[in-house]
């Protein structure tokens, strides 16, 4: 049932994502790319309240935290629960060598494999947000990815600061996973390659068990291969949590700097899907929900196309 919103108690932000939900529910297929973690939590709280037909969707990696998978199935019974193809440690065995932030063939495994429905005009939404990171100030509010045939994305509360979205919780009682209260800024996947080497040093405190699988897999990975920097596992898993970290603050402190110059430049991947993305520069100016409906019903005729690798 839809509700009127109480525009007063935050302001335009929450009502406009709805008004704009509402408006391309009327004739698209919406699809949430649910993660569990607070943007998407909210993501699908503003989805109930705008009243739409939607669907929700949890790609399962392997090396998910056991609180955020009590969580969504606890909280959210309704999202479609998508178990992976492969465990993370026998894609690493598989590939013969640990994800890295410019590499991360995880990512394309688990989080970009499209599995939303594929008739009619179909609008992916995610709770990507500007304040999770540098890179992602660079970001749009409607995205177009041609490795999987034009897979439209809508990120609604691409703007919304921290305290936005934490306002909206707590004024509205939205549950959310108890490892926020931890400490932990980040709920993903235990062992991410696209974090700090302080937080996956705490995640696998917090949960040894996938420390001892990630040894498990670097040990698999070494048998019949030669490596001029590894000789055991505990070599990969240092080199993993500190040696090829120390690289990445290194960009990430040039690119901190060229943000603040307004030159920045992204080292590696935009978007979300697969290795190789057409980022694609739409005729349209505006990048609200007009910009998308008009996408999803445009022939989608490049204009200015960005080839960017991983």
């Amino acid at each position: 049932m839809r509700g009127q919103i109480d525009l007063p108690v935050y302001g335009d932000y929450v009502g406009q994502v709805i008004k704009e939900l509402r408006v391309i529910a009327g004739c698209h297929t919406m699809c949430l790319r649910f993660s569990g973690g607070k943007d998407s939590v909210v993501l699908k709280w503003l989805f109930d309240q705008a009243g739409i037909p939607y669907q929700a969707r949890f790609s399962r990696t392997s090396v998910d935290p056991p609180e955020l998978l009590r969580f969504i199935r606890k909280y959210h019974s309704d999202v479609i629960e998508e178990p992976p193809r492969i465990s993370m440690f026998h894609l690493i065995i598989k590939k013969g060598f640990p994800p890295t932030r410019v590499c991360r063939y995880c990512c394309s495994e688990y989080k970009e494999r499209n599995t939303c429905p594929k008739e009619g005009h179909v609008l992916t939404l995610t709770g990507v947000r500007k304040a999770e990171s540098v890179k992602r100030r660079n970001r749009s509010r409607v995205e177009t990815c041609q490795a999987y045939k034009g897979v439209t994305f809508f990120h609604p509360i691409l703007d919304w600061t921290d305290e936005q979205l934490w306002n909206v919780i707590d004024d509205n009682h939205i549950p959310y996973c108890e490892l926020y209260d931890e400490g932990f800024s980040r709920i993903g996947c235990v062992g991410c390659p696209l974090t700090s080497s302080k937080n996956m040093l705490r995640e696998f405190r917090r949960w040894p068990n996938f420390e001892k699988a990630y040894l498990w897999a670097f040990e698999r990975m070494l048998e019949g291969r030669q490596f001029d920097k590894w000789k055991t596992k505990y070599d990969v898993m240092d080199w993993y949590m500190y040696g090829v970290q120390e690289q990445y603050k290194k960009l990430d402190e040039e690119n901190d700097k060229l943000w603040k110059q307004n030159t920045f430049r992204a080292y590696d991947n935009e978007l979300y899907y697969g290795d190789y993305f057409d980022n694609l520069t739409h005729e349209y100016e505006s990048r609200d929900v007009n910009a998308a409906i008009q996408i999803l019903h445009s022939s989608q005729k490049k204009k200015e196309v960005t080839r960017i690798a991983c």
